[in-house]
């Protein structure tokens, strides 16, 4: 039976859609049936004005509903609840909070415990990255050591996915990301939370805590040895300026070439007592800056290309005149990502938060700013 050609406006639930006019710049991904309105605004939303569909005859089955998803002005589906994410990472924060505590009164975390919520991570890395990023994003600023641990986990694990790492491999270094700073406990809190420049006397203290870390997890029998690569490792440098052993080149593993790119990204992008936190493109810029010297340059392109030219959590000037938050990231198009929709530059007034799919729009990014310049919280716009 021949297709006919509709206008958006004749559009109709239960409609067979076929395909879209190819005048438009979109492309349906799969055919199906109109479910919804909200179908038909998905479509409206991405410019469409015409599809195809099959004629209206009785339906005789079910068809699943085409794939509007690129063009829906709906927030980003995320994995399950986003109150059970929160909840989950609230409850692993204070869980790491009772492993430093642990620690510090000479005791020995439980690595199975660690493990079981290192790959609860690794679980929503692989399937739903875009919720896991968020969470990285959102910090309380009393918390920085656990939420740290909680966030190289995490990246570490986004990261080893977009490389094709093994998922049981992945698990061993979400562990060693996890637990990478627990000799942090061993550094007196005046030098830990000293918020102007250490001295060289001080800074050796705090190059001790990598020798801390590891000698704690000696400790535990039959620790994968990609665990222990990932605590001992995390501050080497390519270029032999690392430590705590100065090590260079190929003596210092892929993996720890990895989380080394990851706990400096998430450092940079946090708030501390001595510095506010860093844009995340402006982190990117930084990591580029020291790719091929302090970093591995293709370890560092692939980790742009796992996050994003503008990583979720940024915040982006439009063509528009329009600020937005970036919460959700185009395969398609790492210029076009998803965004919120949050502030006026013209009226300097905040606006009423519109989702907005760069892929589907006329609009685009001009550049990426500093939040702290516009006073606009990030955090309240992701999850």
């Amino acid at each position: 039976m021949p297709e006919i050609c509709v206008s958006i406006e004749a559009l109709k639930v239960g409609d067979l859609v076929i395909r879209i006019e190819e005048s438009t710049g979109y492309r349906l991904k799969k055919s199906g049936r109109i479910q919804s309105p909200q179908d038909i605004l998905a479509l409206r939303s991405a410019g469409v004005s015409s599809v195809w569909i099959e004629p209206r005859t009785e339906q005789k089955e079910e068809a699943p509903a085409p794939d509007t998803s690129a063009a829906s002005e709906e927030a980003p589906a995320v994995s399950g609840s986003v109150a059970k994410s929160r909840t989950f990472y609230a409850k692993a924060r204070d869980q790491m909070a009772d492993f430093y505590s642990l620690v510090s009164d000479g005791g020995i975390p439980d690595v199975e415990v660690a493990q079981q919520y290192a790959s609860t991570f690794v679980d929503g890395a692989l399937k739903h990255p875009t919720t896991l990023s968020c969470l990285t994003r959102i910090r309380e600023k009393d918390a920085y050591l656990m939420e740290h641990s909680l966030n190289v986990c995490i990246l570490m694990a986004i990261f080893a996915n977009h490389l094709g790492i093994a998922r049981e491999t992945i698990d061993k270094l979400a562990l060693g990301a996890l637990l990478h700073d627990l000799g942090k406990v061993m550094v007196p809190e005046t030098i830990l939370m000293k918020p102007g420049k250490l001295t060289d006397a001080e800074f050796e203290v705090m190059k001790s805590h990598v020798v801390h870390s590891a000698a704690i997890l000696a400790e535990e029998k039959d620790l994968p040895p990609e665990v222990m690569d990932v605590v001992a490792n995390h501050h080497e440098r390519i270029d032999g300026n690392g430590y705590p052993k100065g090590k260079s080149g190929k003596e210092v593993s892929m993996y720890a070439r990895m989380v080394s790119i990851v706990d400096v990204y998430d450092a940079l992008t946090a708030e501390r007592c001595y510095k506010e936190a860093m844009a995340p493109t402006k982190a990117m810029r930084l990591l580029m800056e020291l790719a091929g010297s302090h970093f591995d340059d293709n370890l560092v392109r692939q980790f742009v290309r796992c996050m994003g030219v503008y990583p979720v959590g940024s915040l982006v000037r439009l063509k528009s005149g329009r600020l937005a938050v970036v919460v959700e990231l185009n395969p398609e198009s790492a210029l076009r990502p998803k965004l919120k929709v949050v502030y006026s530059i013209a009226s300097h007034s905040h606006l009423p938060v519109q989702n907005l799919n760069l892929l589907f729009s006329s609009d685009s990014i001009e550049k990426a700013e500093d939040p702290s310049e516009w006073s606009i919280d990030v955090a309240r716009y992701l999850l």
